[in-house]
């Protein structure tokens, strides 16, 4: 009887002893396959990070391209629209009269023009007007095509500009003309508009007649 109990508790204890490594095998393979899940999130969550970003800086190089395209559209805009008034100023409001003279109505002047500045144009922006001719343009024009910065238009001052002042004082340093109830002031052109000598000598000729002109202005 006692064998017997032996027995039944020998096999019993080794059957105890067969099934715990299943239990460890089992624990092992959830731990591995957590851990793979995990590793597997971590790399999902790192790709993703980049990944978006990536993304983000595109979509930041983008609205960065969008907005220079835009700032240089409006300046483009805004030089076209601002050449496109000089020229139909210019072109509408600087013929000379029957008595030879240029009147410069938005600022209360006239002046007398010989057979140099005859063909005598200007735009006027506030109380200055800029002046050029369109013989120096033609000449301009010619000499530099391609360079658009130096085709002597008004609004690059070839010939200087006249500014109107309500007194000595405001006039400042400026060359002056006195007609009366206000002040005019001549401000002389800082270079030439033109690197070829034949417009430059043209400018030249063409300013001292202006400043021949300002030196006789007259009121309206």
């Amino acid at each position: 009887m006692k064998d017997k109990n032996t027995q039944s508790t020998v096999h019993q204890s080794s059957a105890d002893h067969i099934q715990l490594p299943k239990r460890d095998r089992a624990k092992t393979v959830w731990m591995i396959v957590a851990i793979v899940a995990i590793i597997a999130f971590v790399g999902l969550a790192t790709f993703g990070y980049y990944k978006i970003t990536n993304l983000n800086k595109q979509i930041k190089e983008q609205q960065t391209q969008i907005t220079e395209l835009s700032n240089t559209k409006k300046t483009l805009e805004d030089a076209a629209s601002a050449a496109a008034a000089s020229a139909v100023n210019a072109t509408a409001s600087a013929i000379a009269n029957s008595n030879n003279f240029v009147e410069v109505k938005e600022l209360g002047f006239k002046l007398p023009v010989t057979d140099e500045i005859k063909d005598l144009q200007y735009f006027v922006n506030d109380k200055t007007v800029f002046f050029s001719s369109k013989s120096l343009m033609s000449s301009a024009w010619a000499a530099d095509k391609g360079n658009a910065a130096k085709y002597c238009a008004p609004g690059v001052l070839p010939f200087g500009a006249i500014t109107r002042f309500a007194n000595t004082t405001e006039a400042g340093p400026t060359q002056q003309k006195n007609l009366g109830t206000f002040i005019l002031g001549y401000a002389p052109p800082q270079s030439y508009c033109s690197d070829n000598a034949a417009t430059t000598t043209l400018q030249n000729k063409q300013k001292a007649a202006l400043l021949n002109a300002f030196n006789n202005a007259q009121k309206l």
